[in-house]
């Protein structure tokens, strides 16, 4: 395997902790539909538990998922009633297994942080895809104050909190690794998704190991990032129980290929 990250831990809570609402998903599969219908079959790598696909599937969309943990993979199923909606494939991204030139497009949304090589997926991806396909991706959303309280964190954690993979803030680089292969960028407008998350639940949600990169991280290395981040927030932010955000936007860009 490539040293991509496995969810199976994270199939039992991924989609009460990653969850979408109603009315976000029915837009970003609206935008994204909108990309990707007419164009025949469609990719998803990180399929996950279906938080995308399945909503692009029941609107329409031919989708194929591949997904490395097999535990995702069984809790999409269950959420599709027990039988398989589409194609799933239990598999790496660096290495997939289908031909060149299948697909007429593909998904990557929150995959690529977890890719050591995610520019080998990147250019599997692109060979999967047929010329005049594109290519969706969604690397996350950036900013305001709890990307601060995340980054004060992952500070005192250090080493073990370093990413696998592409992070948001390099999105350039991924710009330049699809331009490299013929891909053409742009931005798809952002889907605004309400939001009632707190720092209080973003520090229970570390505590929890809710989130891939803590997995690997020492308890009590942990649990001290955590105590000194509350203390250090509390006078900048007021209570941690109050909604900085009410809304954030899921940003996605897509690249025509040439």
């Amino acid at each position: 395997m490539s040293g991509s990250i496995s969810f199976d831990p994270a199939a039992s809570y991924y989609d009460r902790t990653r969850a979408i609402t109603r009315e976000a998903s029915a837009e970003l599969t609206r935008v994204l539909g909108a990309e990707l219908r007419g164009r025949g079959a469609c990719l998803e790598i990180g399929v996950g538990t279906g938080l995308i696909g399945l909503p692009l599937h029941r609107a329409g969309v031919p989708v194929t998922g591949v997904d490395l943990s097999a535990a995702m993979l069984a809790e999409l199923v269950s959420k599709a009633g027990g039988r398989m909606p589409f194609p799933l494939v239990r598999g790496d991204a660096t290495r997939l297994p289908f031909d060149d030139d299948t697909f007429g497009g593909a998904i990557a949304r929150h995959v690529l942080h977890l890719i050591p090589d995610w520019p080998a997926a990147v250019a599997e991806v692109v060979r999967a895809v047929r010329p005049g396909g594109v290519v969706l991706i969604g690397l996350g959303y950036q900013g305001g104050p709890f990307q601060e309280v995340a980054d004060h964190l992952e500070g005192i954690v250090g080493p073990p909190a370093k990413r696998a993979g592409l992070q948001t803030e390099e999105a350039g680089e991924l710009d330049a690794a699809l331009a490299s292969l013929g891909g053409i960028a742009r931005e798809l407008p952002p889907v605004w998704q309400v939001s009632t998350y707190t720092i209080d639940t973003y520090l229970a949600e570390i505590r929890d190991r809710i989130a891939s990169w803590t997995w690997s991280v020492d308890p009590e290395l942990l649990r001290a990032a955590i105590d000194e981040t509350r203390a250090w927030a509390e006078p900048r932010y007021g209570a941690l129980d109050r909604v900085l955000e009410p809304r954030f936007p899921i940003p996605f860009r897509a690249y025509d290929l040439r």
